[in-house]
C-alpha cells in the first residue's frame, strides 16, 4: 500500500521549495495543501510545534514537523539519502549550516516578506543578507563542492541536500541586486545541475509565481 502525502504550507517557496522539488524528482504523489495566511492563526494550534511545513503520512495518522526532518524522511523512505553514515551525518552538518544561515538573514526576510519601508529593506540588504552570503554560506559551500569533485554536495550521487542547497542558491539569485549576483557563480552551476534534474520542470515554472 502506497504512503498517502499531504504537504501543509503556505503559498510560498519558504521552507517547503527543497520538500516540494525532492517529492517531484522522485516521483511520489502528494497533496500540496496551500494554507491561506489570513488563516494561519485558525491553523497553527493544530501543528506540532505551532509553524508550518508539516508534511502528514498516512492520512494524518502521522504529522512530521521541521523541513530538514521532512527532507531526510522522504529520503529515507523513497530515496535520496546518502550512501554511508558519514556522508549521511554531513548532509545533516550542511543542513545545519544552510539553517543557520536562515536565521541569520531572518531580519531581512522579513522586509520583503511585509510591507516595510525601502529605507529599511535597503538597510538590512546592506548591513544583514550581503554579509552572511560572503561570509558564512558562499564559502562554506564553494569550498565543498570543489573538494567534493562529483558536482554533487555530498558523495556520488545527488541527495536531499542538493535540494535544499539549490532551493536557496535560486531564492538568492532573485534577490540579490544584478551587481552582487556574481559572487554566487560557483553555486548557480550546481543550483542549475538540481534544477536540470528530472521531473523537475513543472515544478520550476511554478517557483516562479511565488514571492520566496
Amino acid at each position: 500500500m502506497s504512503t498517502q502525502l499531504e504537504l501543509k504550507y503556505f503559498d510560498l517557496n519558504g521552507r517547503a521549495g527543497a520538500i516540494r522539488m525532492l517529492l517531484d524528482y522522485l516521483q511520489i504523489p502528494f497533496t500540496d495543501s496551500i494554507i491561506p495566511r489570513e488563516k494561519w492563526s485558525l491553523y497553527k494550534a493544530s501543528t506540532p510545534f505551532g509553524q508550518v511545513p508539516v508534511l502528514l503520512v498516512e492520512n494524518g495518522k502521522f504529522a512530521i514537523p521541521q523541513s530538514t526532518a521532512i527532507l531526510r524522511y522522504i529520503a529515507t523512505k523513497f530515496g535520496g539519502l546518502a550512501k554511508s553514515p558519514e556522508e549521511q551525518a554531513l548532509c545533516d552538518a550542511y543542513a545545519e549550516q544552510i539553517q543557520d544561515f536562515i536565521m541569520a538573514v531572518r531580519p531581512w526576510i522579513w522586509t520583503i516578506t511585509r510591507e516595510t519601508p525601502n529605507e529599511e529593506k535597503e538597510e538590512k540588504y546592506i548591513s544583514v543578507l550581503l554579509p552572511a552570503v560572503q561570509e558564512s554560506f558562499v564559502p562554506i559551500f564553494e569550498r565543498q563542492l570543489r573538494s567534493n569533485e562529483s558536482g554533487w554536495l555530498i558523495g556520488d550521487s545527488v541527495t536531499w541536500i542538493d535540494f535544499f542547497l539549490a532551493d536557496i542558491v535560486d531564492k538568492l539569485v532573485h534577490r540579490l541586486k544584478p551587481e552582487n549576483v556574481s559572487i554566487l557563480e560557483n553555486l548557480v552551476k550546481h543550483q542549475k545541475k538540481i534544477f536540470s534534474l528530472p521531473n523537475l520542470e513543472e515544478r520550476i515554472k511554478q517557483r516562479e509565481k511565488y514571492i520566496f
